[in-house]
C-alpha cells in the first residue's frame, strides 16, 4: 500500500465545500470519484481544512493510499486529465506509509479579499466581499495586534463547529491595500469553524468604526460570539498555504509572496 500526497487547489464557487456532504458536491467527492476511475478502487482522500461552501485554495494539502502502479508524479497529471478544470492538483508524490498531512502541519494561511465598493467586477464577484464601505486600514491593524497570540477564540468560532478546544495561537495578520481591494492575511497553528471569517469582519467593523480596538479584547476576553457582529462572506477567503516547517516570518513573507492572483500579486 503506497501513500500519495496531492497538493489540490480550486475554485469553490460551486461546491458545498472541501468535505464531503449530505445535501451538495464537495471537492473531497469528485477528487474520489476521479481516483475510483484511475485506480478501480475506492479511496479516502484525507485533508488538512474542511473549507466551507464558496471558500477556495491554493494549497489543500490531501493524502490518499492506494495499490496502483501509477507512479506518484504522475497522479498530478493523471487526475487532472478528469478532474473538471475548476479543481486541479498541483503537486503529487510518493510518501512513507505514516505521513500524515493532518498530524504534520505546523500551520496555515489564509487570505480574505473585500472592497470598500458596494458592487465589484463580475470577473472577481466570486473572489471578493463588496463590503460597501471604506476603512481606516491602520485601525484594522491597531485591532489585528490584539487577536495575535495564543487566545481562547470562542467569541470568534461558528455556530455549528465540531467540538474542539476554542484556543488557537496566531502567528501573524497583515492587511495591506492596492488598487482599492483588501487583502487580509491570517496565520495560525489552526483555525475553529468560520473563524477566519469572523475575524475578517470584525476587523472590518474595527476599521470602520463600528468597534473600537478595546472593544475587540472585551469580546474575545467574554468568550460569547453573540457579542461579535457579522461573519464575513465565504467568496472572499481562501486557503493559501499549508506550513510543514517551522512557520516564520520569513515563511510567511514567501507564502505573500508567491503569485496566487488574485490574494497575492500586482492587480495591474
Amino acid at each position: 500500500m503506497r501513500n500519495i500526497w496531492i497538493t489540490v487547489m480550486y475554485d469553490g464557487a460551486s461546491f458545498a465545500g472541501f468535505q464531503r456532504q449530505a445535501n451538495g458536491l464537495a471537492v473531497q467527492e469528485v477528487l474520489e470519484q476521479v481516483l475510483e476511475r484511475l485506480t478501480g478502487r475506492k479511496t479516502t482522500i484525507y485533508f488538512v481544512a474542511r473549507t466551507d461552501a464558496g471558500v477556495h485554495a491554493y494549497g489543500q494539502e490531501c493524502t490518499f493510499f492506494t495499490e496502483s502502479s501509477i507512479p506518484g508524479d504522475r497522479f498530478r497529471a493523471a487526475m487532472n486529465a478528469y478532474l473538471p478544470l475548476s479543481i486541479r492538483v498541483r503537486e503529487s508524490r510518493d510518501m512513507p506509509e505514516d505521513f500524515s498531512v493532518r498530524k504534520q502541519n505546523t500551520g496555515k494561511t489564509y487570505g480574505y479579499l473585500f472592497t470598500a465598493d458596494k458592487e465589484t467586477t463580475p470577473f472577481l464577484r466570486r473572489y471578493v466581499w463588496a463590503a460597501g464601505r471604506r476603512p481606516d486600514i491602520e485601525k484594522m491593524r491597531e485591532a489585528a495586534r490584539i487577536l495575535v497570540g495564543t487566545h481562547d477564540f470562542t467569541s470568534f468560532r461558528g455556530n455549528n463547529s465540531v467540538p474542539a478546544s476554542p484556543v488557537r495561537r496566531l502567528f501573524d495578520i497583515t492587511i495591506r491595500e492596492e488598487a482599492g481591494l483588501f487583502r487580509l492575511y491570517v496565520t495560525g497553528e489552526g483555525f475553529l469553524y468560520h473563524m477566519v471569517r469572523n475575524i475578517a469582519g470584525a476587523l472590518l467593523d474595527a476599521g470602520t468604526g463600528k468597534l473600537t480596538a478595546g472593544d475587540l479584547r472585551r469580546i474575545l476576553e467574554a468568550r460569547d460570539r453573540r457579542l461579535l457582529g457579522m461573519t464575513a462572506p465565504a467568496a472572499g477567503l481562501c486557503l493559501l498555504k499549508v506550513y510543514f516547517e517551522p512557520v516564520t516570518a520569513e515563511a510567511i513573507e514567501q507564502t505573500l509572496a508567491a503569485p496566487l492572483w488574485p490574494w497575492t500579486g500586482p492587480l495591474g
